[in-house]
C-alpha cells in the first residue's frame, strides 16, 4: 500500500527537475522536525522521471518523486510506502509535511 501526494507546480519540468534534490533535502529537515524523528545524511537514486530517497528519514525512506508535465505545468507525484503498522504514527504528519514543503521549495 502507499500514499501518493499530488502537486501541481507552475513551472516547467525542466526547472522542477534540476530544483529537485535541494527541495528533498528542505522536506526531509521540515518532515525530521514536524515529527520529532532523527534526520540522517540525504541519499537519492535516480529512477525513471524522478528520485527515490533511500535514506533520510526513517519513515519516509523508499518515498518516489516522479515528475510529469508540459512546458507550462509540472506534477510532482509523491509517493510514500504505507504498511498498517504505519496507522497511528507520525508517519502521516511527516508525509504530509514533506509534501508541502516540496511543492513550496519547487515553486520557489
Amino acid at each position: 500500500m502507499q500514499l501518493t501526494f499530488t502537486q501541481y507546480i507552475d513551472a516547467q519540468r525542466s526547472t522542477v527537475s534540476e530544483r529537485l534534490e535541494a527541495a528533498v533535502s528542505a522536506g526531509l529537515d521540515a518532515a525530521a522536525n514536524r515529527s520529532d524523528a532523527p534526520r540522517r545524511d540525504t541519499v537519492t537514486e535516480s529512477i525513471r522521471d524522478g528520485l527515490r530517497i533511500q535514506r533520510g528519514l526513517d519513515s519516509l525512506d523508499g518515498t518516489d518523486l516522479i515528475i510529469d508535465g508540459s512546458d507550462l505545468l509540472t506534477e510532482l507525484r509523491v509517493t510514500v510506502p504505507w504498511s498498517p503498522s504505519d496507522s497511528g504514527t507520525t508517519k502521516l504528519w511527516a508525509a504530509n509535511r514533506f509534501a508541502g514543503v516540496l511543492a513550496e521549495q519547487l515553486a520557489a
